[in-house]
């Protein structure tokens, strides 16, 4: 059964939970909305470690618009177990782990921006954030990978999650 788990690309963390699936039931129809996290924070107690982890990268994956960034850290710096092996999808995890440990990361700031946590790894893609944001400037930074917590492929973004932007050194 394990193997069947990862050849869908599904944590070997996954176990079944009713529990779980109520509480999920009740989140989706808040998805892809800035509402999404807060809803989150409201139950996550009551979900299992996988179904977090899960849950909270499932969120941040479908909304990437301006919500709580204090929440999505405070929520991303959880102790909770099984956290990259549930965080990311088996394929990412294997990704991330395949990346040198010097990293180029982008980022295209928002006007008056002063914290952030994403960056990716594509140029072209902090390129194309920076005109839908209105901005020409696409800076870059060099961060040493063990401070990534996630790496994101569902988006094709190369989307890297680092919770602390001090971590992340500014390149000139």
């Amino acid at each position: 059964m394990r193997s069947s788990i990862s050849a869908r690309n599904i944590s070997t963390a996954f176990v079944p939970n009713q529990t779980d699936n109520l509480i999920i039931q009740n989140l989706l129809p808040y998805e892809g909305t800035p509402l999404a996290i807060v809803k989150f924070k409201e139950i996550c107690n009551d979900l299992s470690d996988y179904a977090y982890w899960f849950m909270l990268s499932t969120l941040w994956v479908s909304y990437s618009g301006f919500s709580e960034l204090e929440l999505w850290k405070e929520l991303f710096s959880s102790n909770r177990g099984n956290k990259s092996i549930s965080l990311m999808k088996p394929d990412e995890l294997s990704a991330l782990k395949k990346l040198p440990n010097k990293l180029t990361v982008y980022r295209a700031h928002r006007e008056n921006e002063l914290d952030w946590i994403a960056y990716t790894l594509d140029k072209k893609i902090a390129e194309r954030f920076a005109r839908e944001r209105g901005s020409s400037e696409v800076t870059t930074y060099k961060v040493k990978k063990s401070d990534v917590l996630a790496y994101f492929t569902r988006r094709g973004e190369q989307e890297i999650i680092i919770i602390d932007n001090k971590k992340v050194k500014r390149r000139e």
